[in-house]
């Protein structure tokens, strides 16, 4: 009988040994990967950046993930910017990633760059120079965002064909800064780019608004989250009331290139596809899970595009666009018809 309980026990305790070994060896395989968001979950943006992230992971096995979002977008303050660049810095040293996604301008300057001997890093929806935030030998690739302006020249054309004035006007955010450099370096001709206008409240929006009816043809918009209640004041919130005054106040039309402009209002969207920056991130992370360097990894630039329609806005101006417009935007589900 003691022999029998020993014998039980003996096979007790080396069953125990082995499921923990089990365990062991399983988690020293699986790998991490933490995801650092600029923004907040419920920014549309980022909404359609993580289905193209969700895309691009589906079938990867024995990978842990993790989100964590910086949120701003909704504050903008230097004490708030702080505190969310050293929680963000934080979970890096807590998580221990094996790849670090970084999600647009702000993760990379406020995070990427302070990085020291850190994990490998992919960034996505980055509207500046990357050598600006990382050295030439860091251990990072990414997808850059860029406008489609090939697709938006041709849009503003068929808009307004007779050498149209376009004058574009975006709040005082850094992903807007990091932008408009891009943006007038490109050849617009034979459109006349007027100088872009940046603004940093509701006031100065309408008003630069107003001034574009009367010295544009068309205006250009993609961001107005930061755009304040008034100066030192709140931002106003939901951001939608001022494309929604936009649209109902311009007296030229008004055509958007930020995701999400014209389920906001604006009439027509043309803007980069968020699905691409996550699908191709997740493509890129996987690659260096199986053992790819990020240096071997070109930066990949943006090729896919989205077209919105908001169909009352659009009969506002009576605007007659090809057929593929809209189709395109009913095929991605796109084209709004009342809740815009």
């Amino acid at each position: 009988m003691r022999l029998r309980r020993g014998l039980r026990l003996t096979a007790m305790l080396a069953f125990t040994g082995l499921f923990f070994a089990l365990v062991f060896i399983h988690k020293s395989q699986t790998a991490r990967v933490l995801i650092i968001h600029s923004y907040d979950p419920d920014y549309k943006w980022v909404e359609m950046v993580n289905e193209g992230l969700a895309r691009g992971f589906t079938g990867t096995q024995n990978v842990l993930f993790r989100n964590h979002y910086m949120d701003l977008k909704n504050h903008s303050d230097e004490d708030f910017t702080r505190k969310a660049a050293t929680l963000a810095r934080k979970a890096v040293d807590d998580w221990s990633p094996d790849v670090l996604i970084l999600i647009d301008d702000p993760a990379q300057d406020l995070v990427g760059r302070n990085l020291e001997d850190g994990p490998d890093i992919v960034f996505a929806g980055v509207n500046g120079d990357p050598r600006s935030y990382y050295p030439q030998t860091a251990p990072v690739t990414g997808i850059l965002e860029r406008k489609p302006l090939d697709a938006i020249k041709e849009t503003i054309l068929t808009i307004a064909p007779n050498a149209p004035r376009v004058r574009f006007i975006g709040d005082t955010s850094s992903s807007i800064t990091a932008e408009i450099p891009y943006y007038s370096s490109i050849d617009w001709s034979p459109i006349q780019w007027l100088d872009p206008v940046q603004v940093d409240t509701l006031d100065q929006w309408q008003a630069a608004v107003t001034q574009a009816g009367q010295d544009a043809d068309l205006i250009l918009v993609t961001n107005y989250r930061q755009i304040r209640d008034g100066k030192g004041g709140p931002f106003v919130r939901p951001a939608n009331q001022v494309m929604h005054w936009t649209q109902a106040n311009a007296a030229v039309p008004v055509l958007g290139i930020g995701a999400s402009n014209s389920e906001d209002g604006a009439m027509l969207t043309v803007s980069v596809s968020p699905y691409e920056q996550g699908e191709v991130a997740a493509k890129l992370t996987r690659d260096i899970l199986r053992g790819a360097r990020p240096g071997d990894l070109p930066v990949i630039t943006s090729k896919q595009f989205i077209v919105q329609i908001c169909a009352p806005a659009m009969a506002r101006w009576s605007l007659k666009l090809p057929a593929l417009y809209e189709a395109m935007a009913r095929a991605t589900d796109n084209f709004f018809e009342k809740s815009c």
